[in-house]
């Protein structure tokens, strides 16, 4: 059996043991990896404590997290925090008993060493004994995030109704009833009418509960609160009369999404919070009873889950919200709601707003999917910062949050994000996203969201979800400072989830090349994709080289056989093998490097290469598709050992690619490239001529390398991975570079966009290549280390990587680091050198 598995393997039942081990006995977790690289960067599901010693923090104070498979359903645990390990009665944290797995300090920790331990406390209080204790370091170099416990928020919750938007009631009765005249008010009315003559069967109401919830929410609550005519009120309550009279099964608790059920206490709590006029007592008791009989039910199905899954896409999306949202309206009349409250506070505190390790601003599902939490991501700090008192955006993830999206979707633009639907949007941002940076613009004073919204003007007006809030803050202009030229910065490193955009010119949409990179420590499978060490390429804002396939589905044959699979993307397989659906397929994006004339990140898909999917979720898709994770698929063992992709802009126009290859074994390789349109080959150049609504451009790409590859194109799906519905999308092109059999290859792609269909000639001479102003030398020589140089004799802009030199004002420059990148080049007007290495990576897994 293989090592990894094996120790999976042995994991698991050392687990399961645990769970049945006699209190007397100390917890301890085995540190099973201690001879082994590491296998995930973050794991799937928890399976040792986090922080631990080799972990670095992402906030301070860290949650202190526990793997859910130590405590039982009635079981509690108890945690203890101290820079003293004998852990003294003064000078401790202890946080109580607590039914969940998850414990937030709710105080900033002082630098230095931190010790803590938890244990088991059964029903009848019988504690068990401590657990190992866990140290770990607070540099004081964390950014700083605190937020209130949550008595704070328990006692400021409002007793009377309504109460789940009281964070906007007072803007909101400074507006309503607003004129028919407003600019939103006949889009909004023309919405809503379509919602009022929709009825709900008394038999069985639940069918589309999440469409219809958030045609209550969007349409009639937003028209009810903005113009006040009782007709939308009316309808309200007749949805909500329904759903409280019908009530719902403990097998349809079971059966039901829980995007459907979240759909059901939406609905309920929002009826029970603006109808309580209207309500009889026995329909509120219903009401009551049937928004705690779901909450309880998922409080019980989240705890020690959701605290130790990386993922969990419809929690975070919606339901999450949904919950809390029901247990606000009646947590003070039934403790069990309050209880399921205070989970979901810390919850948030300790995971959110983006898993909890990711200070990006960025998502790591790509920015589609994004525009599925933005109202969550609206709604949730909002209600708690106006509860507390205390800022919830303070949070880094939103303060990064408006330069992200800017960078990575710009206006009039395709996005520059990789992960599910990321395809879907060609031309220009989605309505949520720039709906959400209004929203961020008005509450965090942001530049960038400021610049972006007054940009999409046209688009804001049509956004829905928080129509209710913008319209209820009124017309005041934006407070953020307008930037300034220096200000784009034409660059973008999200370090945490592993992207980079570059752009040339990105505040003129007209002329701007855009460069996406992703390699990701948090893998692919979810809503990402097995595409580590791929790119895409956008000019004036319309696709050159794109990720293929379409989102037709989460998990059919075309979405394991093409869109999510490697072949799809702009990256390698080994083989015709490439990367897995799971967490343990990670990449690195461990070098940014930006100037004015060069851009340049560094990825390394070393580990990517790694087999086959372990999780049930994906086994039952492959057998539910008839279709296996086996070779002829693109799926199983290979001898890959190295995988590092150094990627370029050299502005304005122009992108270098240089891969470096290796295996344990000779082997083919597979150099992917993906068009909208046909590429036409001569020799080792691929040439596309693109006609878009903002002009026509060529784009073309040279590939070089000692193996001399057999390029081959087609405008076929691979067989068995066609769309469900061919009708429904158009043709895309795929272009493989194949080389080997070899143990080692270098390859150097060159491509220039132009408007007019004219490039600059490529002049070889062994290991450099000229072009323009332009000098690139490459060490193709596989045997040798690697190492590229570029350099710009107009700019005296000069790169280096490996043991290579630069000339910085005609004097070597001496390396701080071995085997560093180097860039000089013009920065905010001055000539200046930068020198990096692998920024290593942030894992939240054990590593010893």
């Amino acid at each position: 059996m293989n090592m990894k598995y094996m120790n999976i393997f042995l994991f698991s039942l050392c687990s399961l043991c645990l769970t049945g081990c006699n209190d007397d006995n100390e917890i301890f977790f085995e540190d099973l990896t201690s001879n082994e690289t590491l296998d995930r960067v973050h794991p799937n599901n928890r399976d040792q404590p986090y922080p631990r010693e080799e972990h670095e923090l992402f906030v301070n104070p860290a949650p202190l997290i526990v793997p859910g498979t130590l405590r039982g359903e009635d079981e509690f645990l108890e945690f203890e925090l101290s820079q003293d390990n004998s852990f003294p009665k003064t000078g401790t944290y202890r946080s109580g008993k607590l039914n969940w797995d998850l414990y937030n300090v709710h105080e900033e920790l002082a630098t230095g060493d931190w010790y803590w331990r938890f244990r088991k406390v059964d029903a009848k209080d019988n504690a068990g004994i401590w657990s190992e204790v866990y140290k770990f370091t607070v540099t004081g170099k964390e950014p700083v995030f605190v937020t209130p416990k949550f008595e704070v928020f328990k006692q400021n919750i409002p007793t009377g109704y309504p109460r789940i938007n009281c964070f906007l009631e007072e803007d909101i009765n400074n507006v309503s009833p607003i004129s028919n005249t407003h600019p939103e008010y006949k889009d909004l009315i023309n919405r809503t009418q379509g919602t009022l003559s929709k009825t709900l069967p008394q038999d069985n109401p639940h069918v589309g509960m999440e469409s219809l919830a958030n045609d209550v929410r969007y349409y009639l609550y937003t028209s009810w609160k903005l113009t006040q005519e009782q007709k939308y009120n009316d309808k309200i309550l007749e949805f909500g009369k329904v759903l409280i009279n019908y009530g719902i099964s403990d097998e349809q608790l079971k059966k039901y999404s829980n995007f459907e059920v979240g759909g059901i206490v939406d609905i309920v709590s929002l009826c029970y919070d603006v109808c309580q006029e209207s309500l009889t007592e026995d329909e509120k008791t219903k009401a009551e009873a049937l928004i705690l009989k779901i909450v309880n039910y998922y409080y019980r199905s989240y705890t020690g889950r959701i605290e130790n899954h990386i993922f969990e896409n419809h929690t975070w999306q919606i339901v999450l919200r949904n919950m809390t949202q029901g247990a606000l309206v009646i947590c003070q009349e039934y403790p069990e709601a309050m209880n399921a409250l205070y989970y979901f506070y810390e919850l948030w505190t300790g995971r959110a707003p983006a898993s909890g390790f990711n200070r990006d601003g960025a998502w790591q599902n790509g920015i589609s999917y994004f525009g599925t939490n933005c109202y969550t991501l609206y709604w949730m700090p909002m209600l708690f910062s106006h509860i507390t008192g205390t800022d919830f955006l303070e949070h880094p993830w939103y303060k990064n949050a408006g330069k992200a999206v800017a960078y990575s979707w710009l206006p009039g633009s395709g996005n520059c994000s990789f992960g599910d639907g990321t395809e879907k949007w060609m031309t220009e941002p989605g309505r949520v996203q720039v709906g959400f940076m209004d929203f961020l613009a008005r509450e965090t004073g942001d530049s960038y969201a400021t610049w972006y919204v007054k940009e999409c003007a046209t688009m804001l007006k049509t956004n829905l979800d928080l129509r209710l809030y913008r319209i209820a803050q009124g017309d005041a202009d934006y407070t953020a400072p307008e930037l300034g030229e220096n200000d784009f910065e034409n660059f973008i490193w999200h370090k945490d989830i592993g992207e980079g955009v570059a752009h040339s010119n990105m505040s003129d949409i007209n002329s701007n090349l855009s460069l996406a990179f992703r390699s990701s420590p948090f893998g692919s499978g979810s809503h990402t994709l097995a595409d580590q060490n791929s790119f895409k390429l956008l000019y004036k804002g319309r696709s050159v080289y794109i990720n293929a396939g379409y989102y037709q589905n989460f998990s059919d044959k075309h979405n394991l056989l093409q869109y999510r699979n490697t072949r799809g993307h702009n990256t390698i397989m080994i083989n015709n093998i490439g990367q897995p659906f799971t967490t343990r397929a990670y990449g690195n994006l461990c070098r940014g490097l930006n100037g004015d004339n060069i851009a340049y990140f560094l990825g390394d898909a070393s580990n990517a290469y790694c087999g086959i999917s372990e999780y049930s979720m994906w086994q039952s898709s492959f057998a539910n598709a008839g279709i296996s994770q086996t070779p002829e698929y693109g799926f199983g063992d290979n001898p890959l050992n190295n995988y590092r992709r150094h990627i370029f802009m050299l502005r304005p126009n122009k992108v270098v690619i240089y891969d470096d290859l290796g295996a344990d074994e000779s082997a083919t390789w597979q150099w992917l490239l993906h068009s909208p349109v046909e590429f036409h080959i001569a020799g080792n150049k691929a040439t596309t001529s693109y006609s878009t609504d903002r002009g026509s451009f060529t784009s073309v790409a040279q590939i070089y390398s000692e193996h001399t590859p057999q390029i081959t194109v087609t405008d076929e799906w691979f067989p068995g991975g066609e769309p469900d519905k061919p009708a429904d999308v158009a043709k895309q092109w795929h272009l493989t570079a194949n080389f080997g059999p070899c143990m080692t290859n270098r390859i150097l792609t060159i491509i220039q966009v132009t408007d007019n269909g004219v490039v600059e000639d490529i002049w070889q001479v062994n290991n450099r290549f000229t072009l323009g102003d332009w000098n690139i030398e490459a060490e193709m020589d596989g045997n040798k280390p690697a190492a590229i140089t570029i350099t710009n004799k107009e700019t005296s802009t000069s790169f280096g990587y490996g043991d290579v030199e630069i000339m910085v004002d005609g004097t070597p420059y001496k390396r701080q680091q071995e085997n560093s990148s180097v860039l000089y080049d013009n920065v905010h007007g001055t000539m200046q050198v930068q020198e990096i290495v692998d920024r290593p990576l942030q894992s939240t897994r054990a590593l010893k």
